[in-house]
């Protein structure tokens, strides 16, 4: 069989999961409700990416840029190290009015178009390399645009991901959308990963991953100040 290049996430135990990682240039969806560490794992997945030389672009729709660095901060991970080769699409300040700071802002997620051009752009700033490219969250693009727009758009995203030799991750809040949009985003996606709290304790499983043999347990992970996301033992799956 083909050997299959991987990207570590940073997360061991979900490395392992993965036979060393997400496979090279996968586009994964992250779905969870609010509070599951969905955020956070983007962060960590895109940390460790610029740590190893790669390129960055994160497109925040749930947060200013400057909160998302604040946040990041608290794990020790500060995106400012990394100059022009992190980029951040802004697409939350115009909710503020004003001036947003990034020369990468976006006037709202329903115009799709000027979303594009605005990657297309932030891909040309970072230049040639190897990227990592983290979506926060596509819940809001569903929010201001209709699913079916939304969807086309995302996968025009990750043809271009994929194009660049890139990475992408998006995050998927779940209970607010229906069945049917979640099943084709899971469509155009080449994995899925559900992440889960039951009171103290955090889980992740992974669904679906291209090109991948693993299983569906679900494993249980911790989420530490110095370290981010830690996975722990595997428990009692619950497809």
């Amino acid at each position: 069989m083909p050997v299959v290049e991987r990207e570590t996430t940073g997360i061991e135990g979900f490395d392992r999961k993965l036979s060393g990682g997400i496979p090279r240039n996968a586009s994964v969806l992250l779905v969870g409700p609010p509070g599951t560490g969905k955020t956070t794992f983007l962060n960590q997945f895109l940390y460790t990416g610029l740590q190893k030389g790669e390129k960055g672009i994160y497109i925040t729709l749930d947060s200013p840029p400057e909160e998302v660095k604040e946040t990041a901060l608290y794990f020790g991970w500060d995106f400012d190290d990394f100059g022009d080769d992190l980029v951040f699409i802004d697409g939350y300040s115009w909710r503020e009015g004003g001036e947003p700071e990034s020369e990468f802002a976006i006037e709202g997620p329903s115009d799709l178009n000027q979303m594009n051009i605005t990657l297309a752009d932030a891909m040309k700033k970072v230049g040639q390399g190897r990227k990592r490219i983290v979506m926060d969250s596509v819940s809001t693009l569903i929010l201001y645009t209709d699913p079916s727009s939304a969807v086309k758009f995302l996968q025009v995203v990750s043809a271009k991901s994929k194009a660049s030799d890139s990475n992408l991750l998006m995050s998927l809040e779940e209970g607010v959308h229906e069945q049917k949009t979640i099943s084709t985003l899971n469509y155009v996606s080449d994995g899925l990963m559900k992440m889960r709290r039951e009171e103290e304790r955090r889980m992740f499983s992974i669904q679906r991953m291209i090109k991948t043999e693993h299983s569906r347990d679900w494993t249980e992970f911790e989420i530490e100040g110095d370290a981010g996301i830690k996975a722990k033992g595997e428990v009692e799956a619950k497809i």
